[in-house]
């Protein structure tokens, strides 16, 4: 199997997770409640990413108020810079402003609301205002959008303790320590803490969270190239949570690099359902080339007449360079999958190849990205 197969299960779907934002220290001082001064004026031709990292500079010096105040000059022109929500809404909740803080992370997901390590974080927060419940819907929408988040593990095993479920507990406990094992190079014992976990559950006692504990079970196994073994595991993940979109894509993954391009196809289909945020139609005819400005969450639906017989290769490209990974999947006349790729194309490049149309009719093939990146231009060619 290719090593971009493996690479891309171990990508994580944000980008800007809160460790990589922000170093946790070990304490932190609250301060004194104090008025907040007023907003910090700015010039109108400031430069955001300077003022940014002095914003993160004043967090870092634990100078609350003074981030409160830069914070809101910099809201005052530029009201979706997610950074700035951020970094107010965490220096609220150090002043222990919990409701305020909430509002800014609120805001920030109505900007990033696929961004995995934000709902984990939200869910801490909420946790803090004894709401157990919203914190689980978070740290659960957390994994929708990255199942190998860490933190949010260990966040759930904390929920569960508190909620005295210490079987639950257990089983988030194992997954985070076998991802941490996982990554130290100790593939084997990784997947022997996994299997102990699920096998401590009695048979037929199949709780809905044991598709996590099978899903991560199938990224080391595909570490450890055994595809047919990672590919029964997703499929029993699947079956216990059929609405996660992750788990399709690394399962269509694995059938697209064994040719097995109509059941991709499928997978990368339900993935795309699961995942839409943003829609876009557009007509293409054979020997056309179109180029598609992808976002997360976006699904371009490109639709051309085909004759049976027809042979057609779809090559959907990263047109600039920005990184941006293309994810395919053709559908027939009757708008059931038949092909689907991700990588067939080399690098992040998705390719069907010579795929014989099955009749004549209108076919569409469905345009969307992978977990290696989301923004660029996609140049989609269709021959």
């Amino acid at each position: 199997m290719r090593k971009r197969a493996v690479l891309l299960l171990s990508l994580l779907c944000c980008a800007c997770m809160l460790a990589g934002v922000i170093a946790p220290t070990t304490s932190w001082a609250i301060g004194k409640p104090t008025p907040t001064p007023a907003p910090t004026a700015l010039p109108e031709d400031f430069d955001i990413d300077l003022v940014l990292e002095d914003l993160l500079r004043l967090l870092e010096e634990q100078a609350y108020d003074q981030t409160i105040a830069l914070a809101d000059g910099i809201l005052q022109s530029e009201e979706e810079s997610w950074k700035a929500l951020y970094y107010r809404g965490f220096a609220y909740e150090r002043l222990d402003k919990l409701d305020e803080a909430l509002r800014d992370y609120d805001a920030v997901l109505q900007i990033r609301p696929w961004d995995s390590g934000f709902w984990r974080l939200r869910g801490e927060l909420v946790l803090k205002q004894s709401d157990p419940r919203q914190a689980l819907s978070d740290f659960k929408r957390s994994l929708f959008y990255n199942p190998r988040a860490q933190q949010t593990y260990l966040s759930l095993a904390k929920l569960h303790e508190r909620d005295v479920n210490p079987a639950i507990r257990d089983l988030y406990t194992a997954i985070a320590r076998a991802r941490r094992e996982h990554a130290q190079g100790a593939g084997s014992r990784a997947i022997d803490t996994l299997t102990e976990a699920i096998e401590s559950f009695e048979r037929g006692s199949r709780p809905a969270e044991l598709g996590y504990a099978y899903y991560t079970r199938a990224t080391v196994l595909l570490s450890e190239e055994k595809e047919d073994e990672a590919l029964e595991d997703l499929t029993l993940a699947l079956e216990l949570q059929p609405d996660m979109q992750d788990y399709y894509l690394a399962r269509g993954i694995i059938y697209a690099e064994s040719e097995r391009t109509q059941l991709a196809g499928a997978d990368f289909h339900q993935r795309m359902n699961r995942l839409e945020r943003d829609s876009l139609e557009l007509d293409i005819a054979l020997g056309e080339d179109v180029a598609v400005e992808m976002a997360q969450g976006l699904v371009a639906r490109l639709r051309f007449a085909g004759e049976a017989g027809q042979r057609v290769t779809i090559a959907a490209r990263d047109f600039l360079g920005a990184g941006v990974d293309p994810l395919l999947a053709l559908l027939g006349v009757d708008s059931l999958p038949l092909a689907g790729d991700d990588d067939g194309g080399g690098e992040l490049d998705a390719l069907i190849k010579g795929y014989e149309l099955p009749a004549d009719g209108l076919y569409t093939a469905l345009l969307s990205h992978a977990n290696g990146g989301y923004e660029g231009v996609i140049r989609v060619s269709l021959r």
